[in-house]
């Protein structure tokens, strides 16, 4: 019995591709990874900056997760002739960071191969769809919107340093938002920022390094709370979150998603990333959703705008040092702004989708909670015990919810 899908192949892709490329599909495919791909590298020096990992171990972790997410990108594009992109979990990095300092580097990378061992379980057996089912939704979302609260709340508080550039950051996002709907609001941002900051001399010389990033080896080490804090919920993350939105909008153009071969290659990548720093490469939701997009034309022809987007997110990887460089010229607050409106998106999402269905209240508010807290006991991270409290308060206060949730597979 075959393991993944059947798609039409690598033959007819390659031999399908040069033909089926147009402007719409070719340029919003590469903007699409150079955009992502450089407003998503803060979010990394943060998540790294927390746990105080070194600079060696920004720039692998940085080269993996692109170059990976750029291959699967490739590999799934041209094999299925769908617009399936790879990148990595910005949610995962982001949820992730506060209990990274609590861990060696090889501990760390263990609890990052856990979870792509977890994943790579799931499609093999096919238990995806049980689990997705199982564990309430709600509660889920409620855990991303809770651990990337107090990033987001960084818009807020950056203004008390650098009121004047940390405005222009959000004028830029609103003018983008509001006007210029074919630019992502949060390069808005980071041009409006890069813009004040050398208008108001704020702006410090740094030297550029075009040289290549070069990944790191490093060999795991197994630690049992490193793999309840980081394992579990980045495993669930990617199949719950990242794929789910990547098969949504597969459904969504008239296609049929593999979700198995989705799953399993966002576990094999899960696996091979972690020896060289990165949490995880995987099948990317909102990138998917762009690629998808009616501006990428013909629906038939918008996998080419997936393997695009690959090629441009991996070049972006591999001259990470470059951008590193870019971004190190402008204030930290400002940095914060474009990390923080980065992430509005998705928390406004999280929480529409643990709130607004108006089921699992009490569950999503106790897995929100826990989550923003950023509690940790034994050792083990708000993540964790978010997921964890969120599904007891469920069974014992919404159990009508729960088994109208789970009664179709009985």
């Amino acid at each position: 019995m075959a393991i993944f899908e059947k798609g039409p192949g690598f033959a007819e892709g390659l031999r399908s591709f040069w033909g089926d490329q147009n402007f719409a599909n070719v340029s919003n495919g590469i903007i699409d990874g150079l955009v992502f791909g450089i407003i998503a590298i803060p979010l990394i020096q943060k998540a790294c900056s927390v746990a105080n990992l070194p600079p060696e171990v920004v720039e692998s972790w940085l080269v993996t997760v692109y170059v990976g997410g750029g291959i699967i990108s490739c590999i799934m594009a041209l094999y299925y002739k769908l617009p399936i992109v790879g990148a990595w979990s910005i949610p995962g990095a982001m949820a992730l960071a506060q209990v990274l300092g609590n861990f060696t580097l090889p501990e760390i990378v263990g609890g990052f191969l856990v979870a792509g061992l977890f994943d790579l379980i799931l499609g093999l057996t096919g238990t995806v769809r049980l689990l997705v089912r199982k564990i309430p939704g709600a509660v889920m979302m409620a855990m991303v919107a809770g651990t990337l609260f107090g990033w987001g709340s960084k818009c807020v508080t950056s203004f008390k340093t650098a009121p004047v550039i940390c405005a222009c950051g959000v004028i830029g996002f609103v003018v983008c938002k509001k006007f210029l709907k074919k630019i992502p609001a949060v390069m808005g941002t980071l041009i409006a920022v890069f813009i004040a900051s050398i208008a108001m001399g704020k702006l410090t010389a740094v030297p550029l390094d075009f040289s290549i990033a070069k990944p790191m080896f490093v060999m795991p080490a197994f630690n049992f709370k490193a793999a309840l804090s980081i394992g579990i919920p980045l495993g669930l993350l990617v199949v719950c979150a990242e794929n789910m939105q990547a098969i949504g909008v597969q459904v969504a153009i008239g296609k049929k998603p593999p979700v198995t071969a989705m799953t399993v290659v966002s576990g094999i990548g899960g696996i091979v990333a972690p020896f060289f720093c990165g949490h995880n490469c995987n099948i990317a939701g909102p990138m998917t959703a762009w690629a998808g997009s009616d501006d990428c034309g013909d629906v038939d022809k918008r996998y080419v705008a997936a393997v695009w987007c690959g090629v441009a997110f991996a070049l972006t990887g591999i001259f990470a040092k470059f951008t590193m460089g870019l971004l190190a010229m402008i204030p930290a607050e400002a940095l914060n702004m474009v990390v923080s409106l980065t992430l509005i998106g998705m928390i406004i999402g999280a929480l529409g989708d643990s709130f607004g269905s108006g089921k699992f209240k009490f569950g999503s508010f106790a897995s929100f909670i826990t989550a923003a807290s950023g509690v940790t006991f034994f050792g083990i991270g708000s993540a964790f015990w978010a997921l964890f409290a969120g599904t007891i308060i469920t069974l014992l206060l919404e159990k009508g919810d729960y088994d109208a949730m789970v009664s179709p597979l009985d």
